[in-house]
């Protein structure tokens, strides 16, 4: 008989099952377990301790923010065990788990309060035009692995969950402003109430700089926020949230390079306007059972026009491109509506359930990028059984069912088991199977312009020829963890061990040759194999009442294979080396470290140091090398303040110096013409609220 493969995970949950019911009559209750573990919502879609999750959990609180100096939402998740965050300019940060296969995150799903912002065009999030501001942000819930059982596609290595602070949650009158280096020029304005049936906090903001040095990259952002709650009666709510933004943001070089990738990287503004609108009805029906029903919309409408330079000195035919001739417009207009249905429900004093279902819409326009103009419906179904088979163990089981634009149906399971060995200590073992979608840049890309024609032949500018017909990617997932209370003041330690493997993995190959094409296009292809094995630790340790330490660490190797083979010798050639070049993709090992102190008389400090190992992102042909850096943040509360309470009549002056030490280093990749340079960067936030 073959041997299972699942075997061993299967014998650590009959294991753990075992020894559970042996201990059960003299082990504590339930409520002996929750201890100080975070709560969070993100795993499984119900209210659970950290210890009792199914998947490795990263918990980045208000205070951990503000203790940061982030100013932009991105740099936040460096301090994620495994996140990789680097700049492809100073307004187009990268946010990829476990390396960064490219300048998108298309395996890892990224919400707002539930509302999923990644880009349907290409899976990408653009971190700099969310109609969010930082200090609005409560509190981020990072899933670290595969979740696609509670979060559907794109959800193959990870969730983010940005949940923003409640209406109630604010002072009456709030006003920030920023000035610093790199012409930082910020200023925003909060405004909330709170009544008896009605709360409600808006923020307007407006956000500018000059990026970074020697690159044309200065951006500028207006945006506007409101949360509004509605208590209609004593079992049901109505939650409104609206969003808008309107960002502009200088790109290409100022002369464009005398290649054809010049036709493209002229000096510009890209605008781009962004909103959404987010209506959540919440029924208590009992103490026992809710039913949520919630409906967004996101629209983005990007503009980057611009002209074609004069080449005189290039090959044929772009020597006959006159000086702004041919106009380049790489618009896109994308609009995604979502409506959910989910109900939570206790079956038992030891069974929970949330069961739903879901349908999406998204539809794109963007004449230079794809063959038309698609319209993608999506359709899902999932639900999860949280069992405490005995006092000492809890099982977690859950799917999702998914159909795709395509008419192709997944399914998406998860299984863990979650093992007290006391009230402050737990071990987890899960394994998943998860599934992503192909985007539509994948399936439909056809990225190009039209140059000149000579006689009866057109020529053209395409980098994008998607072949399409791509399968979804699959992952295969397990992983061990520890999660462990280590004193009385809440300090905690979380280690885990993962191995992933992915089958159908998409990556951008070249494509069939054009000779009318003045670049060689390319296409999304499926000839990989990939896996992901590795060690993750996050300590937070409270040295006292004022003090707190976080630390993270990942050792990470990645590699891949070929899927199959081509009578092509040159062909397999090339297979075998971008499969092992592809292990360059995730750093060997990176941390971050996080310490905070609150003085006596309302100084605060923070120190954030990140460390990661060279890295090469995939597209790019250089390595970013050794990166290393330290960020500081000195801060003086006074009035109302003082205590951390953001009340009335009290207010904070804090300096932020980023890259302290002034390490020169190389972000993103070497690749760019100047190089993206690190340098110190300092600014002074003032606050008042009143």
């Amino acid at each position: 008989m073959k041997k299972s493969r699942h075997r061993p995970f299967i014998a650590v949950l009959l294991a753990g099952m075992t020894c559970g019911s042996a201990w059960a009559a003299d082990y504590p209750s339930e409520q002996d377990y929750l201890q100080e573990f975070p709560v969070v919502l993100s795993a499984s879609r119900m209210s659970q301790p950290i210890s009792e999750t199914p998947n490795a959990m990263t918990v980045i609180d208000r205070n951990m923010i503000v203790a940061s100096g982030a100013r932009n939402i991105a740099d936040v998740f460096k301090l994620v065990p495994g996140m990789y965050v680097g700049y492809v300019n100073g307004h187009t940060p990268i946010v990829a788990y476990r390396g960064s296969t490219d300048a998108f995150a298309r395996r890892m799903q990224v919400l707002v309060d539930g509302r999923s912002i990644y880009l349907p065009l290409a899976g990408q999030v653009d971190w700099a035009e969310l109609p969010v501001d930082i200090a609005d942000i409560e509190r981020i819930e990072v899933v670290r692995g595969p979740s696609a059982a509670s979060h559907g596609s794109n959800s193959v290595q990870g969730v983010i969950n940005i949940l923003t602070r409640q209406a109630s949650g604010v002072p009456k009158t709030q006003v920030s402003a920023s000035r610093g280096d790199a012409g930082i020029s910020d200023v925003s304005a909060r405004l909330g109430g709170v009544g008896e049936d009605w709360d409600y906090r808006a923020t307007f903001a407006s956000l500018a700089d000059n990026g970074f040095d020697k690159l044309n990259d200065s951006s500028t952002k207006q945006l506007i926020n409101t949360r509004i709650n509605y208590r209609m009666t004593g079992s049901d709510s109505l939650e409104i949230q609206l969003g808008y933004s309107d960002t502009s943001r200088m790109l290409g070089d100022q002369p464009p390079a005398k290649t054809a990738k010049g036709l493209v990287t002229a000096l510009r503004n890209q605008k781009t306007i962004s909103d959404f609108q987010q209506l959540t009805w919440l029924r208590t029906i009992h103490e026992n059972s809710d039913i949520q029903l919630s409906y967004y919309h996101i629209g983005r409408n990007s503009k980057d026009d611009r002209y074609s330079p004069s080449c005189a000195t290039c090959a044929f035919p772009l020597n006959l491109v006159a000086p702004a001739s041919y106009p380049i417009v790489d618009d896109a207009v994308i609009h995604r509506h979502d409506l959910e249905l989910q109900h939570t429900l206790h079956t038992s004093p030891d069974n929970r359930v949330v069961w739903g279902m879901g349908a999406r819409r998204d539809s794109v326009t963007a004449p230079t990028s794809l063959r038309y103009s698609p319209t993608w419906r999506e359709y899902r179904v999932f639900a999860h059984d949280e069992w405490r088979i005995t006092p000492v163990g809890l099982i977690n089981i859950g799917a999702m069912a998914e159909k795709n634009a395509q008419g192709k149906v997944r399914v998406s399971p998860r299984v863990s088991y979650n093992h007290h060995l006391s009230p402050r200590n737990t071990l987890r073992a899960s394994a998943s199977v998860a599934y992503r979608n192909p985007e539509m840049i994948e399936e439909l890309g056809n990225r190009g312009f039209l140059l000149a024609k000579v006689g009866a032949t057109q020529y053209r500018w395409r980098d994008i020829l998607a072949a399409g017909g791509l399968d979804p990617e699959r992952t295969f997932s397990r992983e061990v963890g520890y999660i462990g209370q280590l004193d009385d003041t809440g300090s905690t330690l979380d280690i885990r061990a993962y191995h992933d493997q992915i089958s159908n993995l998409i990556y951008l190959d070249i494509a069939a040759a054009d000779p009318n094409n003045v670049v060689t296009p390319r296409s999304f292809k499926s000839d990989f194999n990939a896996t992901y094995t590795g060690l993750e630790g996050t300590l937070n340790y409270k040295l006292g009442e004022r003090s707190k330490l976080t630390v993270n660490y990942a050792h990470q190797i990645a590699k891949a294979s070929p899927s199959r083979t081509s009578p092509s010798l040159a062909f397999n050639n090339s297979l075998i080396g971008a499969a092992y070049n592809y292990r360059l993709t995730v750093p060997l090992n990176s941390a971050s470290l996080l310490l905070s102190h609150d003085f006596s008389g309302g100084m605060q400090i923070g120190v954030g140091f990140y460390h990661q190992d060279k890295v090469q992102v995939l597209e790019e042909t250089a390595l970013q090398p050794l990166t290393r850096y330290l960020d500081l943040r000195v801060a003086q509360r006074f009035g109302g303040w003082r205590n951390k309470k953001e009340g009335s009549g009290g207010g904070e002056i804090a300096l932020v110096v980023q890259n302290a030490l002034n390490d020169h280093y190389t972000d993103f990749s070497t690749s760019a013409v100047p190089p993206i340079v690190g340098k110190r960067r300092a600014y002074l936030t003032a606050t008042l609220g009143f």
